[in-house]
C-alpha cells in the first residue's frame, strides 16, 4: 500500500512540474493578495514582482545570504537585520569591491565617487584618489563636488589640502579642546570648561600620571595678564610703560630735599614711593612701575649731583680765593718780619 502511493505521490508531482503554471496563480497560504508571485510591466519586457507579506529570505548551504523583514530592513548575512542595510560578514573577509571598468572615467589625481550617500541635495563621496599609473595616492572625502579631506599611504592627514606634509595638515582656521604632545616629557594645552577665558601650559608630573598645573604658565585672556610658576629667563625683556619719569626734569618739578629724604628713610626704613620689602613681599612687583620709579629716584639722584656738582666747583673756587689770599698774608707777615728786624 505504502509503495503505491509514494508512485502515485511521484507521479502527481510530475504532473504539475510538467505544467505551465501563470505567475497569477503562484501563491500561498489561500491569499493572492499579500502572498504571490507576479509580474509587473517594464519598456519592452516584464518584472519579477515578489510580494510575501511575512519577508523574504534566500538561503545557501552555509547559511542566510540575504533577508528582506516585514519593515523593510534588509539583511545580508544576517536574519535579523536592526537597520534598512545590515550586513553581517561573520568570520569571513570584510571587503567590498567597487570595480572600474574604464581608466578614462577615473581620472589621475581626482576623487571620483566609490560611495556616494545623498541627502536632499546635499551629496558625499568617499573615493580612492588614482595615481599617474595604477597606484594609489590617497583616500578622500568630498562634499557637494569639492573635496574637503585626504588621507595619503604614508599616514598623513589633509583638510583644506591635497598634499598633507604632516601627521596633521589643516589649511585655514582650527579648533582644539586640548592639545597634548607626545613623548615621556610631554605637555598639554588646556583651555578650562568653566567659563575662563585662559590657557594653560602645563607638563607631566613626576609620576608621570597626571599633568602638573603647579609649574605651567596660564595666559588670561579676560585681561591679557600672564602667570609663570618659577623663574623667567630671557635674552631680552621690552617693557613698554607710559608715562615716563622725565617729569623730574620739569621746571616746576618739586625736588624732595635731602633732609626730608633721610628723614623718611629713618623712620620708614625705605625709599619715598617706593614699596616697602613686606609690601613686595605680600602684593609683588610691577616691573614697568618698578622701572619708572628707579628711574625717578636715578633722575632725581642726578639732579642731586648736578647741585653738589655746582657747590663742590663753587667751594674750590672759593678755596682757590682762600688760598691765594693765605698766600699774600703769608708774604706779607714775611715782609713785616723781615722789616722789624732791620730795625733792630
Amino acid at each position: 500500500m505504502k509503495k503505491t502511493l509514494s508512485v502515485l505521490g511521484l507521479a502527481i508531482c510530475g504532473l504539475l512540474f510538467s505544467q505551465d503554471v501563470p505567475f497569477s496563480k503562484l501563491y500561498s497560504y489561500g491569499d493572492p493578495v499579500n502572498y504571490y508571485l507576479g509580474s509587473y510591466p517594464v519598456t519592452g519586457s516584464a518584472g519579477l514582482d515578489i510580494n510575501w507579506y511575512g519577508g523574504v529570505r534566500l538561503r545557501t548551504s552555509t547559511g542566510v545570504g540575504l533577508q528582506l523583514l516585514e519593515n523593510g530592513n534588509v539583511g545580508i548575512g544576517t536574519s535579523t537585520p536592526t537597520a534598512k542595510f545590515d550586513v553581517n560578514f561573520g568570520n569571513e573577509p570584510k571587503s567590498i569591491r567597487f570595480f572600474q571598468p574604464s581608466t578614462t572615467l577615473n581620472p589621475v589625481d581626482t576623487l571620483i565617487s566609490s560611495l556616494m550617500f545623498t541627502w536632499y541635495n546635499n551629496h558625499a563621496d568617499i573615493g580612492i584618489i588614482r595615481g599617474g599609473g595604477d597606484n594609489i595616492i590617497g583616500l578622500g572625502f568630498r562634499f557637494n563636488g569639492e573635496e574637503k579631506v585626504r588621507f595619503t599611504p604614508d599616514g598623513n592627514v589633509g583638510i583644506g589640502t591635497y598634499a598633507p606634509a604632516y601627521k596633521l595638515d589643516v589649511v585655514g582656521n582650527a579648533q582644539f579642546q586640548d592639545i597634548i604632545s607626545g613623548g615621556s616629557n610631554s605637555w598639554i594645552f588646556h583651555t578650562p570648561d568653566d567659563g575662563r577665558k585662559s590657557i594653560h601650559l602645563s607638563p607631566k608630573n613626576a609620576a608621570n600620571t597626571d599633568w602638573d598645573w603647579g609649574k605651567g604658565l596660564i595666559i588670561n585672556g579676560e585681561n591679557g595678564n600672564a602667570l609663570i610658576h618659577g623663574k623667567f629667563e630671557a635674552k631680552e625683556v621690552k617693557v613698554t610703560q607710559t608715562p615716563t619719569a622725565d617729569f623730574v626734569f620739569e621746571n616746576e618739578y618739586d625736588l624732595p630735599k635731602l633732609e626730608d629724604v633721610e628723614k623718611f628713610i629713618k623712620e620708614k626704613k625705605h625709599l619715598p614711593e617706593i614699596a616697602s620689602a613686606k609690601v613686595m613681599d605680600k602684593d609683588g612687583v610691577n616691573i614697568g612701575e618698578f622701572q619708572i620709579k628707579l628711574l625717578q629716584k636715578i633722575e632725581e639722584l642726578t639732579l642731586y649731583s648736578i647741585e653738589q656738582n655746582k657747590q663742590i666747583k663753587s667751594l674750590q673756587e672759593e678755596n682757590k680765593t682762600l688760598k691765594s689770599q693765605s698766600e699774600k698774608i703769608d708774604k706779607l707777615e714775611k715782609k713785616l718780619e723781615q722789616m722789624l728786624a732791620e730795625k733792630k
